[in-house]
Order: C-alpha cells, then structure tokens, then sequence
C-alpha cells in the first residue's frame, strides 16, 4: 500500500512539473506570442488559408471612432460586397491625399500581416503603413509596406507582412492608409498577429 501511494505521489509530481515550468515561461510567451483576440478566416475564398482578427471599429460600423482621420478622411456609406463581417453599411472613404490611422492593435514578435477590402480609382494607389508604438504611445518605428494600385472595383488586398521587423520596446501596432493616388475606399482591416498557414 505504501509503494503504491508512493509511486502515485511520484508520478503527480512528475506531472506536476510541466505545467510549473509552463507557468515560469508564461510572461515570455504572452510578451513573444500574446493572444490577440478570436480569429475567423475573412479571406478563404481568395485562397487565403490564415487566422486573422479584427480590432475595434475595423469596418467603420462605428463612424471614425478609434481612428485619427486627416486630409478630409471620413467614414461614409458603402460596404464591400462580401460583408466579411457579417453586417455592415460603412467604409473609410478616402479622397486623394488624405490618410487615416487605426486604433493600436496587439502584435507579436513573429510577423503581424495585415489584409483588408478596398476600392480604389483605377491606376489610383493606396499607402499602407505600420507604425509600432511603445508602452507610452512613442513611436518606435515605421515600416513602409508598399502601395495597393486601384481597379475601380472592390477586392481584397494582398497580403501586407511586416517581415519580422518589429523593433525593440515595442508594445503594440497601427495601420496608416493614404490615398496617393485618386480617391480610395477602405473596408473591413484584419490582422494575422502569428502568420499562421498559407499565404
């Protein structure tokens, strides 16, 4: 009898050693790999296979709230046509020069992607920027990801990784989108914090 509650003492010990040291590694895995919110698979139909997230206000149902509009930016009327996110009636329109700037969302250190809905003039091109910011809002990088160049007609966005470029302090992300070329709508932002399955 002795034996065996030794053995089974033992054997809980053992077990419990894993989730101990599982427990130690917790702040470095919430501060590598945080989790970022539920995920849903806004862009499978265009054979995009990762989880993405959606922040605050990442369609615009709420007006520009959470975002900082410039250069004539605004929320306006018309949704993209696939209503990725179940409902909708607004989108971020844009005219030529202006930008808008999201609410900060969660990333790691393993490659935020970012794809959206958006429709612009065609031969028209859409800026899309991530800043990273610091526990204090300071700004501790700007990554210039490219351009998006407009069909006239909505379609997703490729898709925009940050190439394992987030610098050091840094605590969360934004978007920046501007219109550099004719006037843009924008719709419906996602984030892939992980860069999880196939692009």
């Amino acid at each position: 009898m002795r034996l065996k509650l030794f053995l089974v003492t033992i054997g809980a010990a053992l077990l419990a050693v894993p989730a101990a040291g599982a427990g130690l590694l917790d702040p470095v895995t919430q501060l590598l790999l945080p989790t970022c919110g539920a995920t849903a698979y806004p862009f499978a139909p265009w054979g995009d296979r990762s989880p993405y997230y959606a922040f605050a206000n990442n369609g615009f149902e709420s007006g520009g709230s959470g975002w900082s509009l410039a250069g004539g930016a605004y929320a306006g009327f018309g949704n993209e046509p696939w209503n990725v996110n179940g409902f909708g009636a607004r989108s971020l329109t844009l005219p030529q020069g202006a930008s808008a700037t999201s609410p900060g969302f969660c990333i790691n250190l393993l490659d935020p992607a970012i794809r959206m809905f958006a429709r612009g003039a065609a031969g028209g091109d859409l800026r899309v920027q991530v800043l990273f910011r610091g526990l204090s809002g300071n700004l501790t990088g700007v990554l210039n990801v490219g351009d998006e160049s407009g069909t006239g007609a909505w379609t997703p966005s490729s898709r925009i990784a940050s190439l394992l470029a987030l610098p050091l302090a840094t605590s969360y992300a934004q978007i920046r989108v501007t219109a550099v070329g004719g006037s843009w709508q924008v719709d419906d932002v996602f984030v892939d914090p992980w860069k999880i399955g196939n692009a």
